[in-house]
């Protein structure tokens, strides 16, 4: 906008605090940064502070936290305060391998700042550059520096004093009118249903004259125009607007008034008479643009408009600030189901909407080892993450602790479960070095048109997330499909679960694990129950098994499992032999803290007929580090009648090696949020390839779950690896059908390596 880019100093703009002209006169940082790189050719990063210590500019490769920007900063004012020599100078080494060398820039009275210089390590013993060179290279640009400020804030203090006496000629000749407050300027009912942003748009559009409202505050996801008959303006209408006046106001720090068009205006610099004011946090940064636009045939604002601007700009910060949470800048429970009513109410379906509900895993842990300092940081790694990864038309706020919510407007179930993942990868490179390392488990609904929306979506995705975690954590989960009246399907699996159970024999299939490196070990089958539906369709066990746990069925359904494996493995016994195949079946938590279920699986053993060796059990690690004390009494048992043990989703737990010293499992199965990330990300290999030489070490053999691909095959072998699970390595088939053909499997291994079988 052409017209937006005259001289700020218009001639009935509102004059600026004295900290504000100081940090009018700094600017052109950028063009500075490039001098001193010449000067300073291993210039890594730069920052600037104004004569407060606060950071008002770096550039994007500035990684020093900002205590200690503060704290360099404060050194050099203490040099600035002690020395008299030219551009008192204080040297850190921050980040271990960091120096940051600061600037005080001195003028009368106090300094404009100071200006930080990070270098990058040198490779030299004898440490990080000296002061006083580094001093030497930069002190000339610093010179010519402090120059132009000192011109600059000179010519701006005398403008702004000449327009303040301006303003107080007017004043004094015609004192300012104050609209009277109307029914409708009347503050706004905190307990009414509207929405108090729209209240205050409409109230400073009546104040100013002006025929159209926008406020703009990128950091809170905030993007709002209004005009008179309450309609809102396609986003990108103003787009152009947006970002030139909020460059303005960032850099003025002050209200903008422009009454007069550029002559060159065109469709792209729209012609518009406007009037805005910044936005400020309480600690006085810029958060955003209050602006109010007329068109070219309306009066000018005058200096009336001004001053409802920047009321209403006050009083929009102290909205927007009540509206998110202080410490991640998200949106508050009340603020994001308003957002929400907003979006539900815009016309489109609600079917087309998705929510989604996080949870940290593992936050107990970690504040118990490192302190709350530490979940405060992992807290505001978890915004950061959502706010970078979040469409921009999407809802999150933090509902309370570690638990937060989002609201994903026109988008399907399939693109929010992909969004989680994204932002679960990105959580997990941020923050995956640390020890107990947290993770988030995401659970994904779709919202659907019943009485209370957004409650009842909600709720089904906080059920999918539980159900994320009980499976260890660090995935996202999907949850359980709606019918056509918007119901949860959950009441029909529910119903179909029960009449499986009363029919008899489950449907059950078997994926086989074959070996990754050679043809060593036994053959190895994971046997899954699959439940056919009203329409005989078969439903997936993560469709099944968080039903089952809901309604209490999960350790009939365990008990109905092992029965049917049994009754399977007895009649093909022959094929199956003695220490040559091993079945494994997973076991829940309330199967493991009933105390009548080893007996149970030793009279199956007994009654079918059972070969030893032949049936197996999968415990969840986080089960087990759960319930330590049924998990070694369940073990112990049930390995005298032949049964054999793995630890499943392994990997996941805070304590791994614990576990290890506790349970005489046989095999370990890496769980697939690792395995699945090992050709992208370096850490994930690096804790296979771990956790396969450990296992080395203990004599247990590793599996790899989720093997989805041929070349994510081949990289899980060169890890250490032995066995692989997956479509990669082969696809599940019906029990039955299997055992009729388990020859084939065992054709596929070594049968002078089954003593070394892990299972």
């Amino acid at each position: 906008m052409t017209h937006v880019t005259q001289s700020p100093l218009a001639d009935n703009a509102a004059p600026p605090t004295a900290a504000e002209r100081g940090f009018d006169a700094w600017g052109g940082f950028e063009a500075w940064a490039r001098l001193l790189k010449v000067l300073l050719p291993s210039l890594g990063a730069m920052c600037v502070c104004d004569g407060d210590g606060r950071r008002i500019w770096a550039s994007v490769e500035w990684a020093v936290d900002e205590a200690a920007t503060q704290a360099v900063a404060a050194a050099a004012t203490a040099a600035a305060l002690t020395t008299t020599g030219e551009f008192p100078a204080a040297m850190r080494v921050v980040n271990a391998d960091i120096a940051v060398y600061a600037f005080a820039l001195p003028r009368e009275p106090g300094w404009y700042g100071t200006v930080m210089l990070a270098l990058a390590p040198t490779g030299s013993p004898s440490g990080p550059r000296a002061l006083p060179y580094v001093h030497s290279l930069v002190a000339p640009a610093l010179a010519c520096w402090r120059g132009e400020l000192s011109l600059r804030t000179a010519l701006a203090e005398r403008a702004h004093a000449a327009i303040a006496a301006a303003a107080d000629v007017r004043a004094r000749v015609a004192p300012l009118p104050v609209p009277a407050d109307s029914a409708q300027d009347r503050e706004p009912d905190e307990d009414a249903d509207g929405d108090e942003i729209d209240h205050w748009l409409q109230r400073t559009m009546r104040r100013t004259g002006a025929t159209l409202a926008a406020l703009w505050v990128p950091e809170r996801r905030l993007s709002r125009t209004l005009t008179p008959s309450g309609q809102p303006l396609a986003p990108a209408a103003l787009q152009r607007a947006e970002q030139h006046l909020l460059a303005w106001v960032r850099l003025q720090q002050r209200t903008i008034v422009v009454n007069r068009i550029a002559p060159t205006a065109t469709a792209e610099a729209a012609p518009y008479k406007i009037l805005a004011s910044p936005v400020h946090h309480r600690s006085g940064r810029v958060l955003g643009a209050l602006a109010m636009f007329n068109p070219p045939s309306a009066a000018d604002f005058p200096q009336t408009a001004v001053a409802a601007i920047e009321a209403a700009a006050k009083r929009l910060c102290g909205v927007i600030e009540a509206a998110h949470d202080p410490r991640t800048g998200l949106l508050t429970h009340d603020a994001f189901m308003r957002e929400a009513r907003r979006v539900f109410a815009s016309g489109a379906p609600l079917g087309a909407h998705s929510v989604w509900y996080l949870d940290v895993d593992r936050m107990r842990a970690l504040n118990e080892a490192f302190g709350m300092p530490a979940g405060d940081e992992v807290i505001a790694a978890v915004a950061a993450c959502v706010q970078a990864t979040l469409p921009a038309d999407a809802r999150c706020a933090r509902l309370t602790g570690d638990r937060f919510a989002a609201l994903l407007p026109n988008t399907n179930v399939d693109a929010a479960l992909a969004n989680a993942e994204r932002v679960r990868r990105a959580f997990a490179a941020r923050c995956g070095t640390a020890a107990p390392a947290p993770t988030l488990s995401i659970g994904v609904a779709p919202v659907v048109d019943v009485d209370e929306p957004l409650a009842h979506a909600l709720a089904a995705a906080e059920d999918a997330c539980k159900s994320a975690k009980a499976l260890g954590g660090d995935r996202v989960a999907p949850a359980p499909e709606r019918g056509p009246d918007g119901h949860s399907a959950n009441l029909a699996v529910a119903r179909a679960l029960r009449r499986a159970l009363a029919a008899g024999e489950p449907h059950l299939i078997a994926q086989p694990i074959l070996p990754l490196r050679g043809n060593y070990g036994g053959a190895l089958f994971e046997v899954l129950l699959r439940l056919p539906d009203e329409r005989g369709e078969l439903l997936a066990a993560r469709k099944v098994l968080p039903v089952a746990r809901a309604c209490g069925l999960m350790r009939a359904v365990d008990r109905w499992v092992v029965r049917g494996v049994c009754a399977l493995l007895g009649a093909h016994a022959q094929r199956v032999g003695a220490e040559r195949a091993c079945f494994t079946v997973n076991l829940d938590a309330e199967s493991l803290l009933d105390e009548s279920f080893v007996g149970f699986v030793e009279e199956q053993i007994a009654a079918e007929r059972v070969p030893r060796g032949a049936l197996g059990f999968e415990i969840a690690e986080s089960v087990a580090a759960r319930h330590p004390d049924a998990t070694r009494r369940c073990i112990d048992a049930l390995r005298g009648s032949g049964c054999r043990f793995a630890l499943d989703h392994f990997g996941t737990g805070a304590g791994t090696l614990g576990i290890l010293r506790e349970f005489a499992v046989e095999a370990l199965k890496i769980d697939g949020s690792i395995v699945r990330d090992a050709l992208e990300d370096p850490r994930s290999a690096a804790m296979i390839k771990a956790i396969a030489q450990m296992a080395t070490m203990l004599r247990l053999r590793t599996i790899a779950e989720h093997v989805e691909s041929d070349a994510l095959r081949s990289r899980i072998a060169d890890l250490g690896v032995d066995y692989g699970q997956g479509f990669a390595v082969a696809r599940a088939v019906p029990l039955r059908d299997l055992l009729g053909d388990l020859a084939l499997f065992e054709a596929s291994v070594d049968p002078r390596s089954r003593n070394d079988a892990p299972l």
